[in-house]
């Protein structure tokens, strides 16, 4: 069991808090809280509990091990929720770079010191990263150099549009 259920008559707690407690020790475990989680976090895991059934399977231990295992799946699956809401915040906010021919891709930087390696993603409605439709580099035969809207290499127009010399001219 968890160490916060121990600490809790588990037969009278409510199945949402006990699966929240379950998703907070989950969290913890995994590095994401330092201290005792604020009141934004555990406000965040009960409106996620709510907007998603899995979540809200009735967690019962019985004392035999492999049960009790699989008993706070409910827990776990709250977790994952929550990390993939923040993965979602968190990639609504990576910058957008828009290409001469109009395409706006996301980009994440990468690479090592002296050869970037940009990765250029598909802008999806909601503002999360799409596929990866190139690199600067280009990283194997299934991901392209160059930008599918016009054929330019993301390499080069980066460059050009980053200089201001360079950025009068666009190369047919």
């Amino acid at each position: 069991m968890p160490a916060a259920v121990k600490d809790r008559a588990t037969g009278r707690a409510e199945n949402e808090d006990l699966v929240v407690t379950i998703a907070v020790d989950v969290l913890a475990a995994k590095g994401w809280l330092e201290e005792e989680p604020d009141d934004a976090l555990i406000a965040a895991l009960h409106r996620l509990y709510r907007a998603n059934p899995v979540c809200q399977v009735e967690v019962r231990y019985s004392g035999e091990l492999l049960h009790d295992m699989l008993a706070s799946r409910p827990g776990e699956y709250l977790a994952a929720a929550f990390e993939s809401e923040c993965q979602e915040a968190w990639e609504r906010t990576v910058a957008t770079w828009t290409c001469d021919c109009g395409q706006t891709y996301k980009v994440l930087p990468g690479g090592l010191p002296g050869r970037p390696d940009d990765r250029f993603y598909q802008l999806v409605e909601d503002g999360v990263l799409g596929a990866l439709v190139g690199t600067t580099r280009g990283i194997g035969i299934s991901h392209n150099k160059a930008c599918p809207g016009c054929g330019r290499d993301f390499a080069t127009t980066v460059r050009r549009l980053a200089d201001p010399q360079l950025r009068l001219f666009v190369d047919a």
